[in-house]
C-alpha cells in the first residue's frame, strides 16, 4: 500500500496535468504567474486573489487558490519586490507554494523597456493518508495508521520581459533549479517548465482610441510532455470592460470576461470547455480573479520643480497685477 501511495504522489499530477505546474486561463490578466520579471511593469502596487476549480463534476478534482502581489520602490521605480502564495489540492495530495521575488527594469528606448526577474521559494507536499480508501486486504497495513505523508523542495524561477504600450514578449523558466523532492523511502524531482508568450495591441478606432484588440500566444515547454500552444484574442473597451477567447491545443476552448468595478479594483472570470473526451464527464473549469491596483505618485524631476517655481512666480505677478487694476478701477469710480 505504501508503494502505491508513492506512485500516486509522484505520477498522478503528471498524468492529469501533463506537467507539474498548474494551468491558468486568466494568465493574460496576471502575467506574473508565469514570469517574475512582470513585477514592476505597472508602476505602483498590484495585488490579486485568484481561485480555480478544474473539471467541475469530478470528485476530488484539482482546486487551486493563490494570491500574488508586487510593488515598485518610490525612489527606484525601475525596481520591484514581489511574492506569491499558492495552495493546490488534487485528491489526497496537497501542495503549498511560497515565493519571494525581485525584478529590475531598464529603458532600451523612449518607448521600449526590458525587465529581468528572479523568485525563490519552496514547495511543501502533503498526502492525507487517513483519507485513502484501501483494498480490504490492506486494512491492517501499519502504514495506513499514519496521518500525513509530507516532503519539501526548494524552488526558483527566472524570466525576462520586453514591453511597450504596443506589445510584450515574455520568456521565463519555472522550477529551473530541478530540485529533489525527498520522501521517506523515495525521491521525486521538480522538472523545469519554460514559457514563451507574446502579444500586440491593435487600436481599432484611431480617433477616440476606445477599442483595442490584443492577439497573443503562449507556448509551454516541459519535457517529456509535448509542447503545448495556446492562443488568445482579447477585446477591450475604454480600458474598462474586456472580452476574450482562448484555445489550448488539443485541450480546451475558453471564454474570459472582465471589468473595472472602480478605479482600483478589477474582476475577471474565465470558463474552460474541454474539447476532448473529458467533456462527457466534466461540466468545465472555472477561474475567478480580483485585482487591486494603486498607481505610484510620479516623482518630480529637477526641471519639474523649476517649472513649478516659474509658474508660481508668474501666478503671483499675474494676481498682483489683477489686484492693482481692480483697486485702480475702484478708485476711479469713487472719484466720479
Amino acid at each position: 500500500m505504501k508503494k502505491i501511495l508513492y506512485i500516486y504522489v509522484l505520477f498522478i499530477p503528471i498524468l492529469f496535468f501533463g506537467q507539474q505546474q498548474t494551468l491558468f486561463t486568466n494568465f493574460i490578466n496576471n502575467q506574473y504567474l508565469y514570469n517574475p520579471a512582470y513585477a514592476g511593469v505597472f508602476k505602483g502596487q498590484e495585488y490579486s486573489l485568484n481561485y480555480r476549480q478544474q473539471w467541475a463534476g469530478f470528485s476530488d478534482a484539482p482546486r487551486t487558490a493563490f494570491a500574488t502581489g508586487y510593488g515598485t520602490f518610490k525612489k527606484r521605480p525601475n525596481m520591484a519586490v514581489s511574492g506569491i502564495v499558492m495552495n493546490d489540492r488534487l485528491g489526497l495530495l496537497q501542495r503549498t507554494l511560497l515565493y519571494a521575488g525581485y525584478s529590475y527594469h531598464v529603458k532600451l528606448t523612449k518607448k521600449v523597456n526590458l525587465g529581468f526577474g528572479l523568485s525563490v521559494g519552496g514547495s511543501q507536499y502533503n498526502v492525507k493518508i487517513y483519507d485513502a480508501k484501501p483494498y480490504p486486504t490492506d486494512l491492517d497495513d501499519p502504514f495506513l495508521r499514519s496521518n500525513i505523508l509530507n516532503a519539501n523542495a526548494f524552488d526558483a524561477n527566472a524570466g525576462a520581459y520586453l514591453y511597450s504600450n504596443k506589445f510584450f514578449l515574455s520568456i521565463s523558466s519555472l522550477q529551473f533549479a530541478s530540485s529533489k523532492i525527498n520522501w521517506n523511502n523515495s525521491v521525486g524531482k521538480l522538472t523545469p517548465h519554460s514559457y514563451i508568450s507574446s502579444g500586440y495591441n491593435i487600436t481599432l478606432d484611431k480617433k477616440k482610441k476606445e477599442w483595442v484588440l490584443q492577439p497573443s500566444a503562449l507556448v509551454r515547454f516541459n519535457a517529456p510532455s509535448p509542447t503545448q500552444l495556446e492562443g488568445n484574442l482579447k477585446l477591450t473597451y475604454k480600458e474598462l470592460v474586456w472580452l476574450a477567447g482562448a484555445y489550448r491545443h488539443k485541450s480546451t476552448a475558453s471564454l474570459i470576461i472582465g471589468t473595472c468595478i472602480s478605479k482600483q479594483f478589477t474582476i475577471a472570470y474565465s470558463y474552460d470547455y474541454a474539447t476532448t473526451a473529458l467533456q462527457k464527464y466534466s461540466s468545465g473549469s472555472h477561474e475567478i480573479m480580483l485585482k487591486y491596483s494603486k498607481s505610484a505618485k510620479k516623482r518630480k524631476t529637477v526641471s519639474d520643480t523649476v517649472n513649478d517655481a516659474d509658474e508660481n512666480e508668474f501666478n503671483t505677478i499675474d494676481n498682483s497685477l489683477k489686484t492693482n487694476l481692480k483697486n485702480k478701477k475702484k478708485d476711479n469710480e469713487e472719484k466720479k
